[in-house]
């Protein structure tokens, strides 16, 4: 039985509103907020009352309920006997919804209202069926372990196979013991054993096959051995099952591979050891036997240590060896989809970008030409404008929708009359919590209306076959983006995650000060950099120990190309080999992308080897002054080639940077912080004409020319993610800022509770705004652009008077959709890119393109090319194909090999 049957049996009603004047009454939704009498308490009332009573308030039994109208009402009765569904809801029956969440259309006077286009389109009514709660809560995309029972059932299986290798090595110590002094059998006897016979490694080595086995347990594994390999199959059938729909096939494909890759680790792990026992060990000691050498005497020796240390590593070794061969089972079917999807690298060329991959184009998200997506980005940048205070009708009104239906747990419905593609798209809104940073998000639902009839207007007709993309488009709105389901679990569950070790490290900083330790963890952070590793203590000890594994990897490269950067500027015999005498790392991408925690490990990198370093964030438009020189002039240069000292402004425009000159040091780098493409994206020439954008490539181009003939080395990163990640680096944000709310008060407490301004502080305000959510809404808008662009300015042209250089500068593209893998590939790039620019020579960043003939500053002729084109289609497949062959050696080995208990 439904919820609203099962309300209606128990005979709950919700309040109905009249207004004074019976031939002005109206109906409105209910509210279940509200207590609300049940039908006998109805029925004895109106008995009670009398007959003219109920004649007075107009109620009409209808269904079990009782509504109330004396005249519109009337119309109720006939529609319950039409057969046709569509007609009672255009007749506004709602007899099978329950009271408390009835949705009932506005009704003034007794007559429905008119229609607004002058009786040319019919009147359209709310939906039958309430959506106020999502079908199934929010779940990431990659989640493998989304119900809490498969996670239970995951661990219990990694404590069945340590409980197994227990048993087993159990079972192998009492073998060993009762062998050892008791011949079990006279053919296998660790007393009997010797191996300077003809067939001893023989017995040997069945002796170490039944002591690998467990002895006298062996029997009792090998019959609860189809209960593990069951627990197995459940857990991969149940990730499969709630696997996100556009990686099913992926995920079935894995983790069929990691089975297989397991069972061939513990087959391969086994008849190594045999391998190793029969013909390394057991012929070592064979021929240490014959020549008397050491300790190695015929008639004292006894061989039984060594046969049991070997039935000891053949215990062992299978359940080692099965962790890293379903790794290599999921390594191999990630990489062979990774390729054959054509999916982003760590690090690559622009032009062998993939723009319609599932990094920006996921399979199971709403695609960007679908008709209903802009309309719920409007409604989200109207709902976003409302802020804390919650005018959610008033600022719907500036879209055209109207409200007009409420219902419990605050549910809101709006309509759309004047819907662009026809017909009409109602709107279903209610709040979702719990709050984030006391915002309530909220689940919206934009349905379009398929009832209407548009036959009266042909051109109207013509107008419902524009439409493009699902009639029902759902999703969660918050501080003015759309989020669909798997963005919004990405945002929610990283924001609850660091609040949770925020949590967990505050517990812990009390225990570091009881055990006396006083470090910068014992008190609360100041800055962005402190709090990152306060957070860090209140993380579980294995993903500490992941982390710290990682950055030591990170600062090993680092300290790496520092060495040798700071081996280049010593050397100044070899002038083919210089150092340059400036740097300047470009930093331009998309928001909440990675730019800077990636792009200053290079800059560590050239503290370390001796650098000058400053920061330029070009954030802000040009000023009027700057407009008047020329559009490059504004960006700064490491050293004095042209005029260098102006007065550059920050992101906040808080206070003036100058860029300073040292005497001392020679080498100077420079970071520039969005650049020259931030105009192409957020400024003006987002709308200029093309010859204007031309222009404006051959400035940039001119530039970097320059750059390389005054010895600058101009190492442009466009740093590129998938919305995912985005997702996850907003709910991070959030969090820190609901953080540094706790930290100021913290903070302040030791002034009296008197707020104080602190830099470092701020920094964790400002690394959050609205408009890295407005930049979340125009992803593929400001993707597309920043690609165009990167395209445009990629290499150099040749000419004439390059001096026989052929380095031609590429644009590197990062992708941190994985942060650690881009971070390494980074720094491994920026390595190459350096030597190049030292020799003068390309490498496989560098390289002319085919149709690139033209001599001197030309335009490049990146703008008639295709941007959703990318090269280097070949080296993926063949990349595919080697994965393929490794998945397919897996799964010949495991067919060609005995599979049985041993």
């Amino acid at each position: 039985m439904r919820d609203d049957d099962k309300s209606a049996s128990k005979g709950e009603t919700s309040p109905l509103l009249t207004c004074d004047n019976p031939n002005e009454s109206y109906l409105t939704g209910a509210i279940a907020d509200f207590d609300t009498p049940t039908t006998a308490e109805t029925d004895t009332t109106l008995t009670a009352t009398g007959t003219n009573e109920k004649e007075r308030y107009g109620y009409v039994t209808f269904s079990d309920k009782h509504l109330c109208s004396p005249i519109a009402l009337e119309k109720l009765k006939i529609s319950k006997n039409m057969p046709s569904f569509r007609r009672r809801r255009s007749m506004i029956s709602s007899h099978d919804i329950a009271p408390a969440l009835a949705l009932l259309p506005l009704i003034t006077g007794g007559k429905l209202p008119e229609s607004p286009y002058d009786g040319q389109n019919p009147i359209s009514h709310p939906s039958t069926r309430i959506k106020f709660l999502p079908i199934k809560a929010p779940y990431r995309r990659r989640q493998r372990h989304r119900s809490f029972k498969l996670f239970w059932i995951n661990e219990f299986r990694h404590w069945w196979k340590s409980s197994r290798l227990l048993v087993r090595l159990a079972g192998l110590e009492c073998s060993a013991q009762t062998n050892w002094s008791v011949a079990v059998d006279t053919k296998i006897s660790l007393i009997s054993l010797n191996l300077h016979k003809r067939k001893g490694p023989k017995l040997g080595l069945k002796l170490v096959k039944y002591l690998g086995r467990g002895g006298v347990m062996s029997s009792f594994l090998k019959s609860v051995q189809p209960f593990t390999r069951c627990v197995r199959i459940l857990v991969a059938t149940w990730r499969w099952v709630e696997a996100a729909p556009c990686r099913r096939w992926q995920v079935g494909v894995e983790e069929m591979t990691a089975f297989v890759g397991n069972r061939c680790s513990r087959l391969f792990s086994r008849s190594l050891v045999d391998w190793f026992s029969l013909y390394c060990v057991f012929p070592l000691i064979n021929i240490c036997l014959q020549n008397d050498i050491l300790w190695f005497q015929p008639q004292t020796y006894n061989p039984g240590v060594v046969v049991i240390i070997l039935g000891v590593l053949r215990a062992i070794a299978p359940y080692g060896a099965s962790f890293q061969g379903s790794r290599l089972g999921r390594v191999l079917t990630r990489g062979m989809f990774f390729n054959g999807m054509c999916r982003w690298p760590p690090n690559g060329r622009i032009s062998e970008l993939n723009l319609e991959s599932e990094d920006c184009h996921e399979g199971d998200e709403v695609a960007e030409d679908a008709t209903l997506l802009p309309l719920a980005r409007d409604v989200a940048a109207a709902l976003g404008s409302a802020g804390k205070d919650y005018k959610i009708q008033l600022n719907l009104k500036s879209v055209g929708f109207q409200q007009v239906g409420c219902g419990a747990g605050g549910y809101g419905v709006y309509e759309l009359a004047k819907f662009c593609h026809g017909g009409v798209v109602q709107l279903h809104i209610t709040p979702y919590g719990p709050s984030i940073m006391d915002i309530m998000p909220m689940y919206i639902i934009l349905e379009r209306e398929e009832s209407t009839d548009l036959r009266s207007s042909w051109t109207k007709s013509i107008a419902a076959f524009q439409y493009i993309g699902p009639r029902v488009l759902e999703g969660f709105i918050y501080q003015g983006a759309f989020f669909s389901y798997h963005h919004f679990a990405e945002l929610r569950e990283r924001y609850d995650e660091v609040m949770l070790n925020y949590s967990l490290a505050c517990k812990y900083m009390c225990k570091r000060r009881r055990q006396g330790f006083h470090d910068e963890f014992a008190s609360p952070p100041t800055d962005l950099a402190s709090l990152k590793r306060f957070l860090e203590t209140g993380r579980r000890g294995r993903d500490q120990r992941k982390t710290n594994r990682r950055l030591a990897q990170i600062q090993r490269r680092v300290k790496h190309l520092a060495r040798m950067i700071q081996t280049t500027m010593n050397d100044h015999k070899k002038k083919t080999n210089e150092a340059p005498l400036g740097v300047i790392l470009y930093f331009e991408g998309l928001d909440c992308s990675g730019k800077s925690s990636t792009g200053n490990l290079i800059r560590d990198a050239l503290l370390q080897a001796g650098y000058e370093v400053g920061i330029v964030q070009y954030n802000r438009p040009p000023t009027p002054e700057e407009k008047l020189h020329s559009w490059m002039d504004r960006f700064q240069s490491p050293i004095e080639t042209r005029s260098n000292t102006k007065e550059v402004f920050d992101c906040e425009g808080q206070k003036t940077v100058k860029s300073t000159n040292s005497q001392m040091n020679t080498h100077k780098a420079l970071i520039w912080d969005r650049g020259p493409a931030g105009d192409f994206v957020y400024g003006s020439l987002a709308t200029a004409s093309e010859e204007t954008r031309q222009e404006r490539y051959r400035e940039f181009l001119e530039f970097d020319r320059s750059c390389q003939k005054n010895n600058i080395f101009f190492c442009k990163l466009l740093f590129l993610t998938d919305r995912d990640a985005i997702s996850r680096t907003l709910g991070k944000r959030l969090a820190h800022r609901k953080i540094c709310q706790d930290l100021h008060i913290w903070l302040d407490s030791s002034c009296g509770g008197t707020p104080h301004r602190r830099e470092g502080l701020d920094e964790i305000d400002y690394h959050i705004d609205p408009t890295d959510f407005a930049a979340f809404n125009s992803y593929n808008r400001n993707l597309s652009k920043f690609v165009k662009f990167a395209k445009n300015t990629d290499i150099l042209p040749p000419s004439d008077d390059d001096g026989g250089g052929v380095f031609q500068n590429p644009w590197v593209v990062v992708s941190t959709a994985r942060r650690h893998p881009a971070r390494l590939a980074l720094i491994k790039t920026f390595e190459k890119q350096l030597r190049a620019f030292q020799m003068r020579k390309h490498h496989r960043f560098c390289k002319y393109p085919k149709n690139s003939t033209k001599k001197g500053t030309a335009f490049t002729e990146e703008n008639n090319r295709d941007i959703y084109k990318f090269e280097g289609k070949w080296k993926r497949a063949i990349r595919t194909c080697l994965f393929f062959i490794g998945i397919a050696a897996l799964y010949w080995y495991y067919l060609n090999t005995k599979t049985d208990f041993f």
